[in-house]
């Protein structure tokens, strides 16, 4: 099998991988892949809840949480995949690749088969027992989980084909498929509005999207990024072994940590409404739009990661140590403008009814982006230093923490409570996260001191932001901020290099993609 084109093309950028160029370049990269799907997001969520409902929104809602989570269910195949096609280019072992990839591949699909099965088994009993759904749109319903569950085996399997774009440094083809899918599936139900408001053709044409999205990365894998892949078929016991070794803590961390995440819904749902969970969901989907910039950075960071933690810790290090700094750089700014203008935000795009009860839940959510985005950077870290079962312990740890501080704060506050028990939740883990990569790589401790002490003075400010009760005030209060965070962001977050990075980009004539065509 002839590897050596997409192994060349790693190996001529390997010493700008660790560098702060090609860092910063494929950040950027992923980031304005993410903006697209960002901003269309702000413009279609709206639309998508005045005209379904707050009722169908929210069984829309409900929906994707579902098959999201079980979608999970791949025994953390994806993750295991990309860190060893990752450790096997860094480590100039290119022959392990296909068993690798083809072993991956096959099984998740199998595994999609068998969830598709469990989302059909259980759509009719979850919808007619489990959720409080008006009995009108039942059967939308279950014909909604049914469609979604189709295209499971797709969404599982589709985790390996970005993880091998990655591991291969080819962003400019994953941000292409990923924004043109994430454009597509907020702009294809705005069309389908325009026909129908039943719920199934909606899903249907987003799930059409999935598809396409899986045939183009398959196509992208097997005759673009590994020539010969196609051809050498070799699914080995081996490697599967070694990818189930390293999944099995992944899986662990994939069932607690959704957990954690989508369960709040289900329980506003039955103890408050299925209406208030509109009132919850929509600024978190807002606001967690923000966790696309240090999402995108974790994605160019992982693979990255993988090939230096083992081979090169302090080539790793530097890594983590300016990844920590571009994602508070990023951050901040969106979670600032939100914070402070969320009452206006949500009045305008969705009225003052909707604006009362959302504000509260919207700033607490804003709190948790950005303690939360920070930590994507140590959770790259962890994962990719070969210790998933860290992650998975954490999150076991947390689980129970989470339940008792979610029952008794919704109870207590409503569906601001249920907020601030994610943002109480996120940053436990982000304190254990950053703890863990202290101890991977000890030269990281004083990078993640000056990020605690930031990410701390800036929860202040936006405290100080919300006292404000004047829409003028705020405005130049925002302005201050932002002015502040440029010349401290300039001068004290970013040293010489990256400041020489960013001029070097700013006077390109142009943007090129980073993998040569």
């Amino acid at each position: 099998m002839n590897l050596q084109p997409a192994s060349a093309t790693f190996s001529a950028d390997r010493s700008g991988l660790t560098g702060g160029r090609l860092l910063a370049r494929n950040t950027l990269l992923s980031i304005v892949g993410a903006s697209a799907p960002l901003a269309l997001g702000l413009i279609a969520i709206p639309i998508l809840v005045r005209e379904l409902g707050a009722e169908r929104y929210g069984i829309l809602t409900l929906s994707y949480i579902v098959v999201g989570y079980l979608g999970l269910f791949d025994l953390g195949l994806g993750r295991a995949a990309t860190q060893q096609i990752s450790d096997s280019i860094g480590a100039g072992e290119s022959e392990r690749i296909p068993a690798i990839f083809w072993t991956s591949m096959l099984v998740m699909f199998a595994l999609g088969i068998g969830v598709a099965a469990i989302v059909v088994g259980i759509s009719h009993w979850l919808v007619y027992s489990i959720l409080n759904i008006p009995s009108p749109m039942r059967p939308e319903s279950v014909g909604v989980f049914l469609v979604l569950g189709a295209v499971l085996p797709f969404i599982l399997s589709g985790s390996c084909l970005t993880g091998t774009l990655a591991s291969f440094q080819r962003f400019d083809l994953t941000t292409a498929v990923g924004a043109s899918t994430g454009v597509y599936s907020l702009a294809a139900p705005l069309v389908v509005l325009l026909f129908t408001h039943n719920l199934v053709w909606i899903v249907a044409i987003l799930v059409i999207g999935r598809l396409g999205a899986w045939l183009v990365g398959l196509t992208l894998c097997l005759w673009l990024v590994v020539p010969g892949l196609a051809t050498n078929i070799c699914p080995s016991r081996t490697s599967l072994k070694l990818l189930l070794s390293f999944g099995w803590w992944i899986t662990i961390s994939g069932i607690t940590s959704p957990l954690m995440a989508y369960l709040d819904r289900f329980v506003i749902g039955s103890m408050l409404s299925i209406a208030a969970i509109s009132y919850y969901s929509v600024p978190y989907q807002m606001v967690n739009k923000l966790s696309m910039l240090s999402l995108a950075m974790a994605g160019v960071l992982y693979p990255a990661f993988s090939a230096t933690a083992r081979t090169d810790p302090d080539r790793a290090s530097i890594l983590f140590e300016r990844s920590s700094r571009y994602a508070l750089l990023a951050l901040f700014p969106g979670v600032l403008i939100l914070f402070l203008f969320s009452p206006e935000i949500l009045t305008i795009f969705f009225g003052t009814a909707f604006a009362r009860p959302g504000c509260t839940v919207m700033r607490w959510l804003l709190i948790g982006v950005l303690v939360n985005g920070l930590a994507q950077i140590p959770y790259g870290l962890v994962i990719a230093a070969n210790r998933p079962d860290l992650t998975a312990k954490f999150h076991m740890a947390e689980t129970p923490i989470y339940f008792v501080a979610l029952f008794l704060l919704l109870r207590r506050f409503g569906v601001a409570g249920a907020a601030a028990a994610w943002t109480l939740r996120v940053t436990i883990d982000a304190f254990a996260l950053f703890a863990a990569a202290a101890i991977i790589l000890p030269g990281t401790k004083a990078v993640i001191a000056q990020i605690a002490w930031l990410t701390l003075i800036a929860s202040l400010l936006l405290g100080c932001g919300a006292m404000l009760p004047v829409l003028a005030y705020r405005i130049v209060g925002t302005v201050t901020a932002l002015l502040v965070y440029l010349v401290v962001g300039w001068y004290q977050v970013l040293d010489r290099t990256d400041r020489a990075v960013f001029l070097h980009e700013l006077k390109r004539p142009r943007f090129k993609a980073l993998a040569p065509s």
